[in-house]
């Protein structure tokens, strides 16, 4: 049965990730699971913790020296030193000791003078509390040691694990697949004939997605035939939270991403007015975010870090975290499209007096040497169509 193909659109940038995000509420409600917390590095917290117990749960000695009585001390002076008997007006203790009673607090072992091995002598008075980590000094049993939505770092297990706390409640990993669709693919192990290209884009998706907090699934390789396109996409939506799928999403002889998308769900925006990567598809099958991505390398590339990150930092964060922006002289001039907002690719460098310069990596959306030394990008406005050299750009970072 012949098809009739759905025409690209040129939907506005802001408009589209608006679009797209807006029906997406049943993927940002977060699923919860209780894990081990030396294995919670790298997660996020679906609950604030607080502290099970003090910590530190006992007065210790914050530095090697001597316990003391402050009282005790208050007449010393170099002129006159304090003389104190062992067992009667100190002890000695090392960082980390208890405080023995009745002592409140700790003098510096390089501040007291040993007259013999039970006698000392100090040359200056100590208040109470010095040089002691008091109970509850760094949390105190009940206070919050991490809020809700809480990206743990190793820090933070530490303290986590120091108040007592042996598992966290941390938000499940969403489940992304990526469907890699093209009769001309081939795995990397293969060597390719000619008209065969060798499947990579599998490969940046993995890393970056998983990156950013999601588990991610290769589906083997599908044919550019609707049937097989619809089984693997229908496949995916049952095991998975988060559909990518790539290529097909033009208007080639083999591109069915949209059809299919639009028998199964809905196909939200088909097209964006961006570049590289105008084709791409944001549609939604079971409540579960669908995105075509354009077969190109860096249009993949593109399309994850400006849908597909966002969507990841929003089930985790609640919103998309922003990315680093430098200013930057540019090396050479920059020609764009009116109408179409560009992501030109970037390489920084820092200049002899502390200021930066950008170099556009200008090429085509299938140039994977653009993407091995590129920093960011730079984004192009819509009613721009030349930027001189030498002007000052904001460049984007992306890691």
């Amino acid at each position: 049965m012949k098809r009739a193909r759905a025409q690209l659109q040129a939907v506005p940038f802001e408009e589209a990730q608006r679009i797209f995000f807006a029906r997406l509420a049943a993927f940002f409600h977060a699923r919860e699971e209780e894990i081990k917390t030396p294995e919670a590095v790298g997660r996020v917290t679906s609950r604030p913790v607080s502290a099970a117990r003090d910590l530190p749960h006992y007065a210790s000695a914050a530095m090697d020296g001597i316990a003391v009585k402050a009282e005790r001390t208050r007449s010393a002076d170099p002129h006159h030193p304090e003389r104190l008997l062992r067992g009667r007006d100190f002890e000695y203790v090392d960082t980390g000791d208890p405080i023995p009673d009745p002592y409140d607090a700790v003098i510096k072992i390089e501040d007291v003078h040993e007259l013999d091995a039970d006698t000392l002598s100090i040359a200056q008075p100590v208040r109470a509390g010095k040089h002691i980590r008091a109970v509850g000094e760094d949390f105190a049993q009940g206070a919050q040691v991490v809020p809700k939505d809480f990206l743990l770092t190793p820090e933070a297990v530490a303290a986590l694990l120091g108040t007592g706390n042996l598992t966290v409640w941390v938000k499940c990993r969403p489940r992304a697949i990526f469907i890699p669709t093209g009769s001309e693919l081939i795995p990397p192990d293969q060597k390719p004939a000619r008209g065969q290209i060798v499947e990579t884009n599998s490969h940046i998706v993995k890393g970056y997605v998983e990156r950013w907090g999601a588990s991610v699934a290769i589906h083997p390789i599908v044919p550019n035939d609707f049937a097989c396109v619809r089984r693997a996409v229908q496949e995916a939506c049952a095991e998975h939270d988060l559909i990518l799928i790539g290529a097909g999403t033009s208007k080639g002889r083999g591109d069915w991403v949209s059809e299919v998308v639009r028998e199964l769900g809905e196909v939200l925006v088909h097209g964006v007015a961006y570049h590289p990567g105008h084709p791409v598809l944001l549609g939604v099958i079971e409540s579960k975010p669908v995105i075509g991505l354009p077969g190109y390398p860096v249009a993949t590339w593109l399309a994850l870090h400006i849908f597909v990150r966002p969507l990841v930092e929003r089930y985790y964060f609640g919103r998309a975290r922003e990315l680093l922006k430098i200013q930057a002289k540019l090396t050479k001039p920059i020609q764009s499209v009116r109408g179409f907002r560009e992501f030109v690719r970037a390489r920084l460098e820092r200049a002899a007096d502390g200021s930066y310069l950008v170099h556009p990596l200008q090429g085509g959306a299938s140039k994977l040497s653009t993407l091995v030394g590129a920093d960011g990008w730079i984004e192009v406005p819509e009613d721009v169509e030349h930027y001189e050299q030498g002007a000052l750009v904001e460049t984007t970072l992306v890691d």
